[in-house]
């Protein structure tokens, strides 16, 4: 907000959001300014005549998110008084009544000044329970506040299965309860084989082959924040009919991944895996190498699971299951110094033989997360993937596409360097920081977070063009488009940032037993701290790292008591506690 004035003006806000409302309006006191009315990106405007100023004028742009969650307006008013005290209301309704009934509502300045108590105490409630405070100042600010209402604004803006079930797993670190519910919806969308749609609103049902794979990841978080096992028995619709337990609908997932196997015994990649640009139209049985490796993540984390509810001769054919998929992935998809990243009879994608791009950052990245590499190709795979690096991320593959393939899909199309073709996928980059923290190389995850984080180093908002304080999901490496974002808030990319900043490398994990301290610390950091709410206690963890040692080994003390191991007591008494941590 812009206004045309020197004069001193002091405002207070309220907002009133609600999700896929067609209507928009900006208001101050009794008098709407602005009222929109939009379908897809039309938008009318109509201007109350009775503003009390000496004019108002509507100049300039006004950007409306069509899920009705933000109006910005700029350079709109120019003011008469030298101070006006006015209460400011910004949001979406059904009807111009509506907005008027909420404008009136909010005119007298003592409520206005309530109900903005009241929002901010909502808000240090949802958001106070996780923090941290680390040697650079940018990173505390964009993560203690920005990057939660982005996670925030994407779990509103967003209803798709794969992308509200990554974004619930960063939930869980602050906002259990509202986590637990989109992980139990999602669960809704999936249908009695155990695939899922992709997206129930707009419903859309295109076979895309990892659905399976997230909903096991996410409901396996899911237990281990809340040490709920009952969670399991709770009865969940079926998206075709029907209702049957959460732990049916896993098994349903994971039989599914198993039947969904392809002629070399991987994962078959259908439409899309969780690249949509990736479209393998030329051969139906082709195989996604990344979807194998998640294959290999779910039936291990799942393996865990069932162990733990005492269902051991599931979670032996688990086992099992995981071993084969592992020795499979390395027979076929190894191309010598790099996993390619898809199978097909026309030609194998991301492979050093293969037309346009050779090598993709996903393959590599869930190689690691899947434990499917071994100690022999570690040391390669690393190489490779550190020669993708870039100044402000990785880009997603490389070299990008000069030309389409109806082998490769809708990401060969694309101009190259843009989106999925060779652009950076900060949304990818951030699996690679939980990568690089599970390898314990804690340099290189600060280093590959910062390239990402807004308004970077290498790349300012002032050449991104995007808000200096979101992340974004694509940054261009085109010429002609150099460092440009397009797309940013509603990206995956804010959920594992904060995944790869508290659980990689903060390194405070959730197991099914307690929380879990291996922080990955570069050596030129010698001192961090945190806070985290865990079933019902909370916990002040702070982490020091006298000898700047990289990603050395916890010593860990609770309440001043020295335990053994880094698993904290799981106290769930209300209390908060305090924990040191001290690396060796």
């Amino acid at each position: 907000m812009l206004f045309k004035s020197s004069l001193k003006v002091s405002l207070t806000g309220i907002a009133k959001i609600v999700a896929y409302f067609r209507q928009a309006f900006f208001s101050i006191g009794q008098k709407t300014f602005c009222f929109f009315q939009f379908a897809a990106i039309d938008i009318g405007t109509r201007i109350d005549s009775e503003l009390g100023f000496e004019h108002f004028g509507y100049i300039g742009s006004a950007a409306v998110n069509l899920c009705g969650k933000i109006v910005h307006m700029n350079r709109f008013i120019r003011m008469t008084s030298d101070i006006i005290h006015a209460g400011v209301v910004f949001g979406v309704s059904e009807s111009l009544d509506e907005t008027r009934g909420v404008s009136e509502a909010y005119a007298k300045p003592e409520r206005t000044e309530k109900a903005f108590e009241c929002a901010q105490k909502y808000n240090f409630g949802k958001y106070n329970s996780l923090s941290v405070t680390t040697p650079d100042e940018k990173i505390n600010h964009i993560m203690n506040q920005w990057l939660k209402k982005q996670i925030d604004c994407c779990i509103v803006g967003k209803k798709g299965v794969r992308d509200n079930l990554q974004i619930a797993v960063a939930l869980l670190n602050y906002r259990q309860d509202k986590a637990k519910d989109e992980i139990l919806e999602c669960l809704r969308h999936q249908f009695q084989d155990g695939h899922a749609v992709l997206t129930w609103y707009p419903y859309d049902d295109t076979r895309y082959s990892d659905q399976p794979f997230w909903i096991i990841w996410a409901v396996c978080e899911l237990i281990k924040e809340t040490g709920d096992y009952t969670i399991l028995q709770k009865k969940i619709e079926w998206q075709d009919g029907g209702a049957a337990a959460v732990v049916e609908h896993l098994k349903a997932a994971a039989d599914c991944l198993i039947r969904d196997k392809g002629r070399n015994g991987l994962s078959r990649i259908y439409f899309a895996d969780w690249n949509d640009a990736l479209n393998i139209t030329t051969d139906p049985e082709a195989e996604s190498v990344m979807l194998s490796h998640q294959f290999c993540l779910a039936f291990r984390e799942l393996k865990l699971l069932m162990e733990k509810i005492g269902e051991t001769d599931y979670a032996e054919f688990l086992k099992k299951e995981y071993d084969t998929m592992r020795k499979t992935i390395n027979e076929k998809a190894w191309d010598g110094e790099w996993y390619m990243r898809a199978l097909s009879k026309k030609e194998n994608i991301g492979s050093r033989t293969s037309e346009g791009s050779k090598i993709y950052l996903n393959a590599q990245t869930w190689a690691v997360l899947g434990d499917v590499v071994d100690e022999e190709k570690l040391p390669k795979l690393l190489t490779a993937v550190d020669s993708m690096e870039h100044d402000f991320g990785f880009p997603l593959n490389m070299p990008p596409y000069e030309k389409y393939s109806p082998n490769v899909g809708r990401m060969s199309g694309m101009l190259p360097g843009l989106f999925e073709n060779g652009g950076v996928y900060c949304h990818a980059t951030g699996f690679k920081i939980l990568m690089d923290c599970k390898l314990g190389r804690a340099t290189k995850a600060v280093s590959t977070l910062k390239k990402i984080m807004p308004d970077s180093e290498k790349n300012p908002s002032t050449q991104s063009g995007a808000e200096p304080y979101v992340f974004t999901n694509c940054y261009s490496t085109h010429p002609k488009y150099y460092g440009k974002s397009y797309w940013s808030w509603t990206t995956g990319t804010s959920a594992w940032c904060m995944n790869g900043l508290y659980e990689g490398i903060m390194g405070v994990k959730r197991r099914y037993d307690g929380l879990e301290i291996s922080p990955c610390f570069p050596a030129e950091w010698n001192r961090a701290e945190m806070t985290r709410h865990f079933r019902n206690a909370d916990y002040h963890i702070i982490i020091e790292n006298p000898q700047h040692i990289e990603s050395g080994k916890p010593i860990v003390s609770v309440d001043g008591v020295q335990i053994e191991g880094n698993r904290l007591p799981d106290f769930a008494d209300g209390s908060r506690h305090e924990v040191k941590v001290v690396l060796r």
